[in-house]
């Protein structure tokens, strides 16, 4: 039935949804004449919401779906060298003076060589693919290509770790000597699972043709994010 508020109807001041019109001791939600929103319950929201400034939370916050904010940084220092074309051991370079000075692994220009690092992924992760910032440079060479793969591969309570995943590939040009060079790669892990084990096999396929490059390329460190 439609409600008349006559010639001159007053105008609508404070809205509380869940105690009526004025406020109200049963709780509800509170819209001010700013448009601020005071909540005292519970907020659902069945789809997207965009904040357009900060938010506070007080309390706990929990993220039912992937978080799409996770990273993570793994130096040289944290790497192995593979058993079976194990590239050099970490060693920690001096870029000027001692002013700079990061761990390495060296990556032959003539043989095929490569490292492993491990890492988990956050408890949200729904499968889709990762991308691999491997952080690398050189001191000697002339220029030329490098033909860096990754190979990634999960593992759960009980997984065989008898497998074989298939390595991604780029490549990528030397710049200027002592430079950082950063390189991108997305894969996803064979057999994805979050929480648990995760491998990657970082190579430099240096006999492959279009790895170009003549000298040692040193690796960094690298980086995994969402």
């Amino acid at each position: 039935m439609p409600v008349s508020l006559g010639s001159h109807p007053r105008h609508l001041e404070e809205l509380r949804i869940g105690g009526g019109y004025g406020s109200a001791p049963d709780g509800g939600a509170d819209f001010d004449r700013a448009g601020n929103i005071a909540a005292s319950g519970s907020l659902d929201l069945g789809g997207p919401a965009a904040f357009e400034s900060d938010v506070t939370v007080a309390g706990d916050f929990a993220v039912t779906g992937v978080d799409t904010t996770w990273s993570a940084y793994l130096p040289a220092s944290l790497g192995m060298p593979d058993p079976a074309l194990p590239c050099g051991p970490v060693t920690p370079v001096s870029w000027r003076n001692f002013h700079v000075a990061t761990p390495t692994l060296a990556f032959d220009p003539n043989n095929p060589e490569a490292a492993y690092f491990q890492f988990r992924l956050p408890p949200a992760y729904d499968g889709r693919p990762l991308t691999f910032t491997i952080e690398w440079s050189a001191q000697a060479g002339t220029g030329g290509d490098v033909r860096w793969g990754v190979l990634p591969i999960s593992f759960s309570n009980g997984s065989n770790f008898v497998v074989t995943g298939t390595t991604t590939f780029v490549n990528t040009t030397l710049g200027t000597l002592e430079t950082l060079h950063i390189t991108e790669i997305s894969s996803t892990p064979l057999d994805c699972a979050s929480e648990t084990l995760n491998t990657v096999r970082i190579i430099r396929l240096s006999n492959d043709g279009a790895d170009t490059f003549d000298a040692d390329a040193l690796l960094l460190g690298i980086g995994i994010s969402l």
